[in-house]
């Protein structure tokens, strides 16, 4: 962790300070997510939010915690990043539910409803033909429905196969890395290079930075795609916002020195640049019924 001199009585305050405000945005995170939850239990569906980019949140959750373990960082930026994890995983969850196992059962009825209305209009009509015509669109409409189901568990699948891999990879490196020692001041005039647990660590913070911003564009261009924001809720995106603005401050607070800013970069950016993408959402709120 990079040290900080707790002597110091403006050090100190700017710590506690940071304390504060990371926790602040703690409480917007461990929130954020109640709203949407209950409006798709609400709504028995999930369709309003972007598959792609809950899986997207669950992969940057994981390279965010494993790369602020790694650098060493404050304990706030693990902490609200280790309940990242926990509520995007929920609300993934909570989706692929509604779409999979729930969905499953309600197009049988759904199908046998539009069948049986469709030959009834048959049987008074005497007309074989629909009633066939009525069979076979009942059978299109649910091997379409499973294919459609199937390509998403397989992409799921996919997505959960590779962050397993890329973790057991991570942990193995860690593992081989974990000896070494970083530089201490001090030591000469030579800069030493990273040992590769930062150097892996830095990789993780960018990882997490760009899967953060590039979350929610899929997001924006569903809402594009069917000109509404049905199914989502607003306060998903305005407690994100002060979430992300707050998990910033946390970090700037501190220190505005360069050398202590820069191991916090990616984590930064991670979380100031998707505020740019989040406001924009919130405009198709304000242009698109929802």
């Amino acid at each position: 962790m990079l040290s900080v001199h707790a002597a110091d009585p403006e050090q100190g305050l700017n710590l506690a300070l940071s304390a504060v405000v990371g926790y602040v945005s703690l409480v917007c995170w461990m929130v954020v997510m109640f709203p949407q939850i209950y409006m798709n239990y609400q709504r028995k569906s999930g369709e309003g939010v972007s598959l792609v980019m809950m899986i997207a949140w669950v992969c940057g959750d994981i390279f965010n915690i494993t790369g602020a373990l790694m650098q060493g960082l404050v304990s706030s930026t693990v902490l609200i990043g280790s309940y990242y994890l926990f509520v995007d995983s929920t609300l993934l969850y909570q989706i692929v539910y509604y779409r999979l196992v729930y969905q499953a059962h309600r197009p049988k009825y759904s199908c046998e409803d539009e069948q049986s209305r469709l030959t009834a209009a048959a049987d008074n009509s005497n007309d074989d033909g629909l009633a066939r015509a009525a069979d076979r669109a009942s059978v299109r409409d649910a091997r379409g429905q499973s294919g459609s189901q199937l390509q998403t568990v397989l992409s799921l699948l996919l997505s959960l196969s590779a962050m397993a891999i890329l973790v057991v990879l991570v942990v193995a490196l860690v593992a081989g890395t974990g000896s070494a020692e970083p530089p201490t001041p001090g030591d000469g005039a030579k800069t030493s290079p990273l040992p590769l647990s930062q150097i892996i660590a830095q990789a993780m913070g960018t990882a997490s930075a760009t899967v953060y911003i590039m979350s929610y564009v899929p997001q924006a261009v569903q809402n594009y795609q069917r000109k509404s924001c049905e199914g989502l809720s607003i306060w998903l995106f305005l407690l994100s916002l002060l979430g992300n603005t707050t998990y910033a401050l946390a970090i700037l607070v501190v220190s505005l020195d360069p050398h202590y800013l820069a191991p916090y970069v990616p984590w930064l950016m991670g979380a100031l640049v998707p505020c740019v993408i989040q406001m924009f959402i919130l405009y198709q709120f304000h242009t698109y019924p929802h």
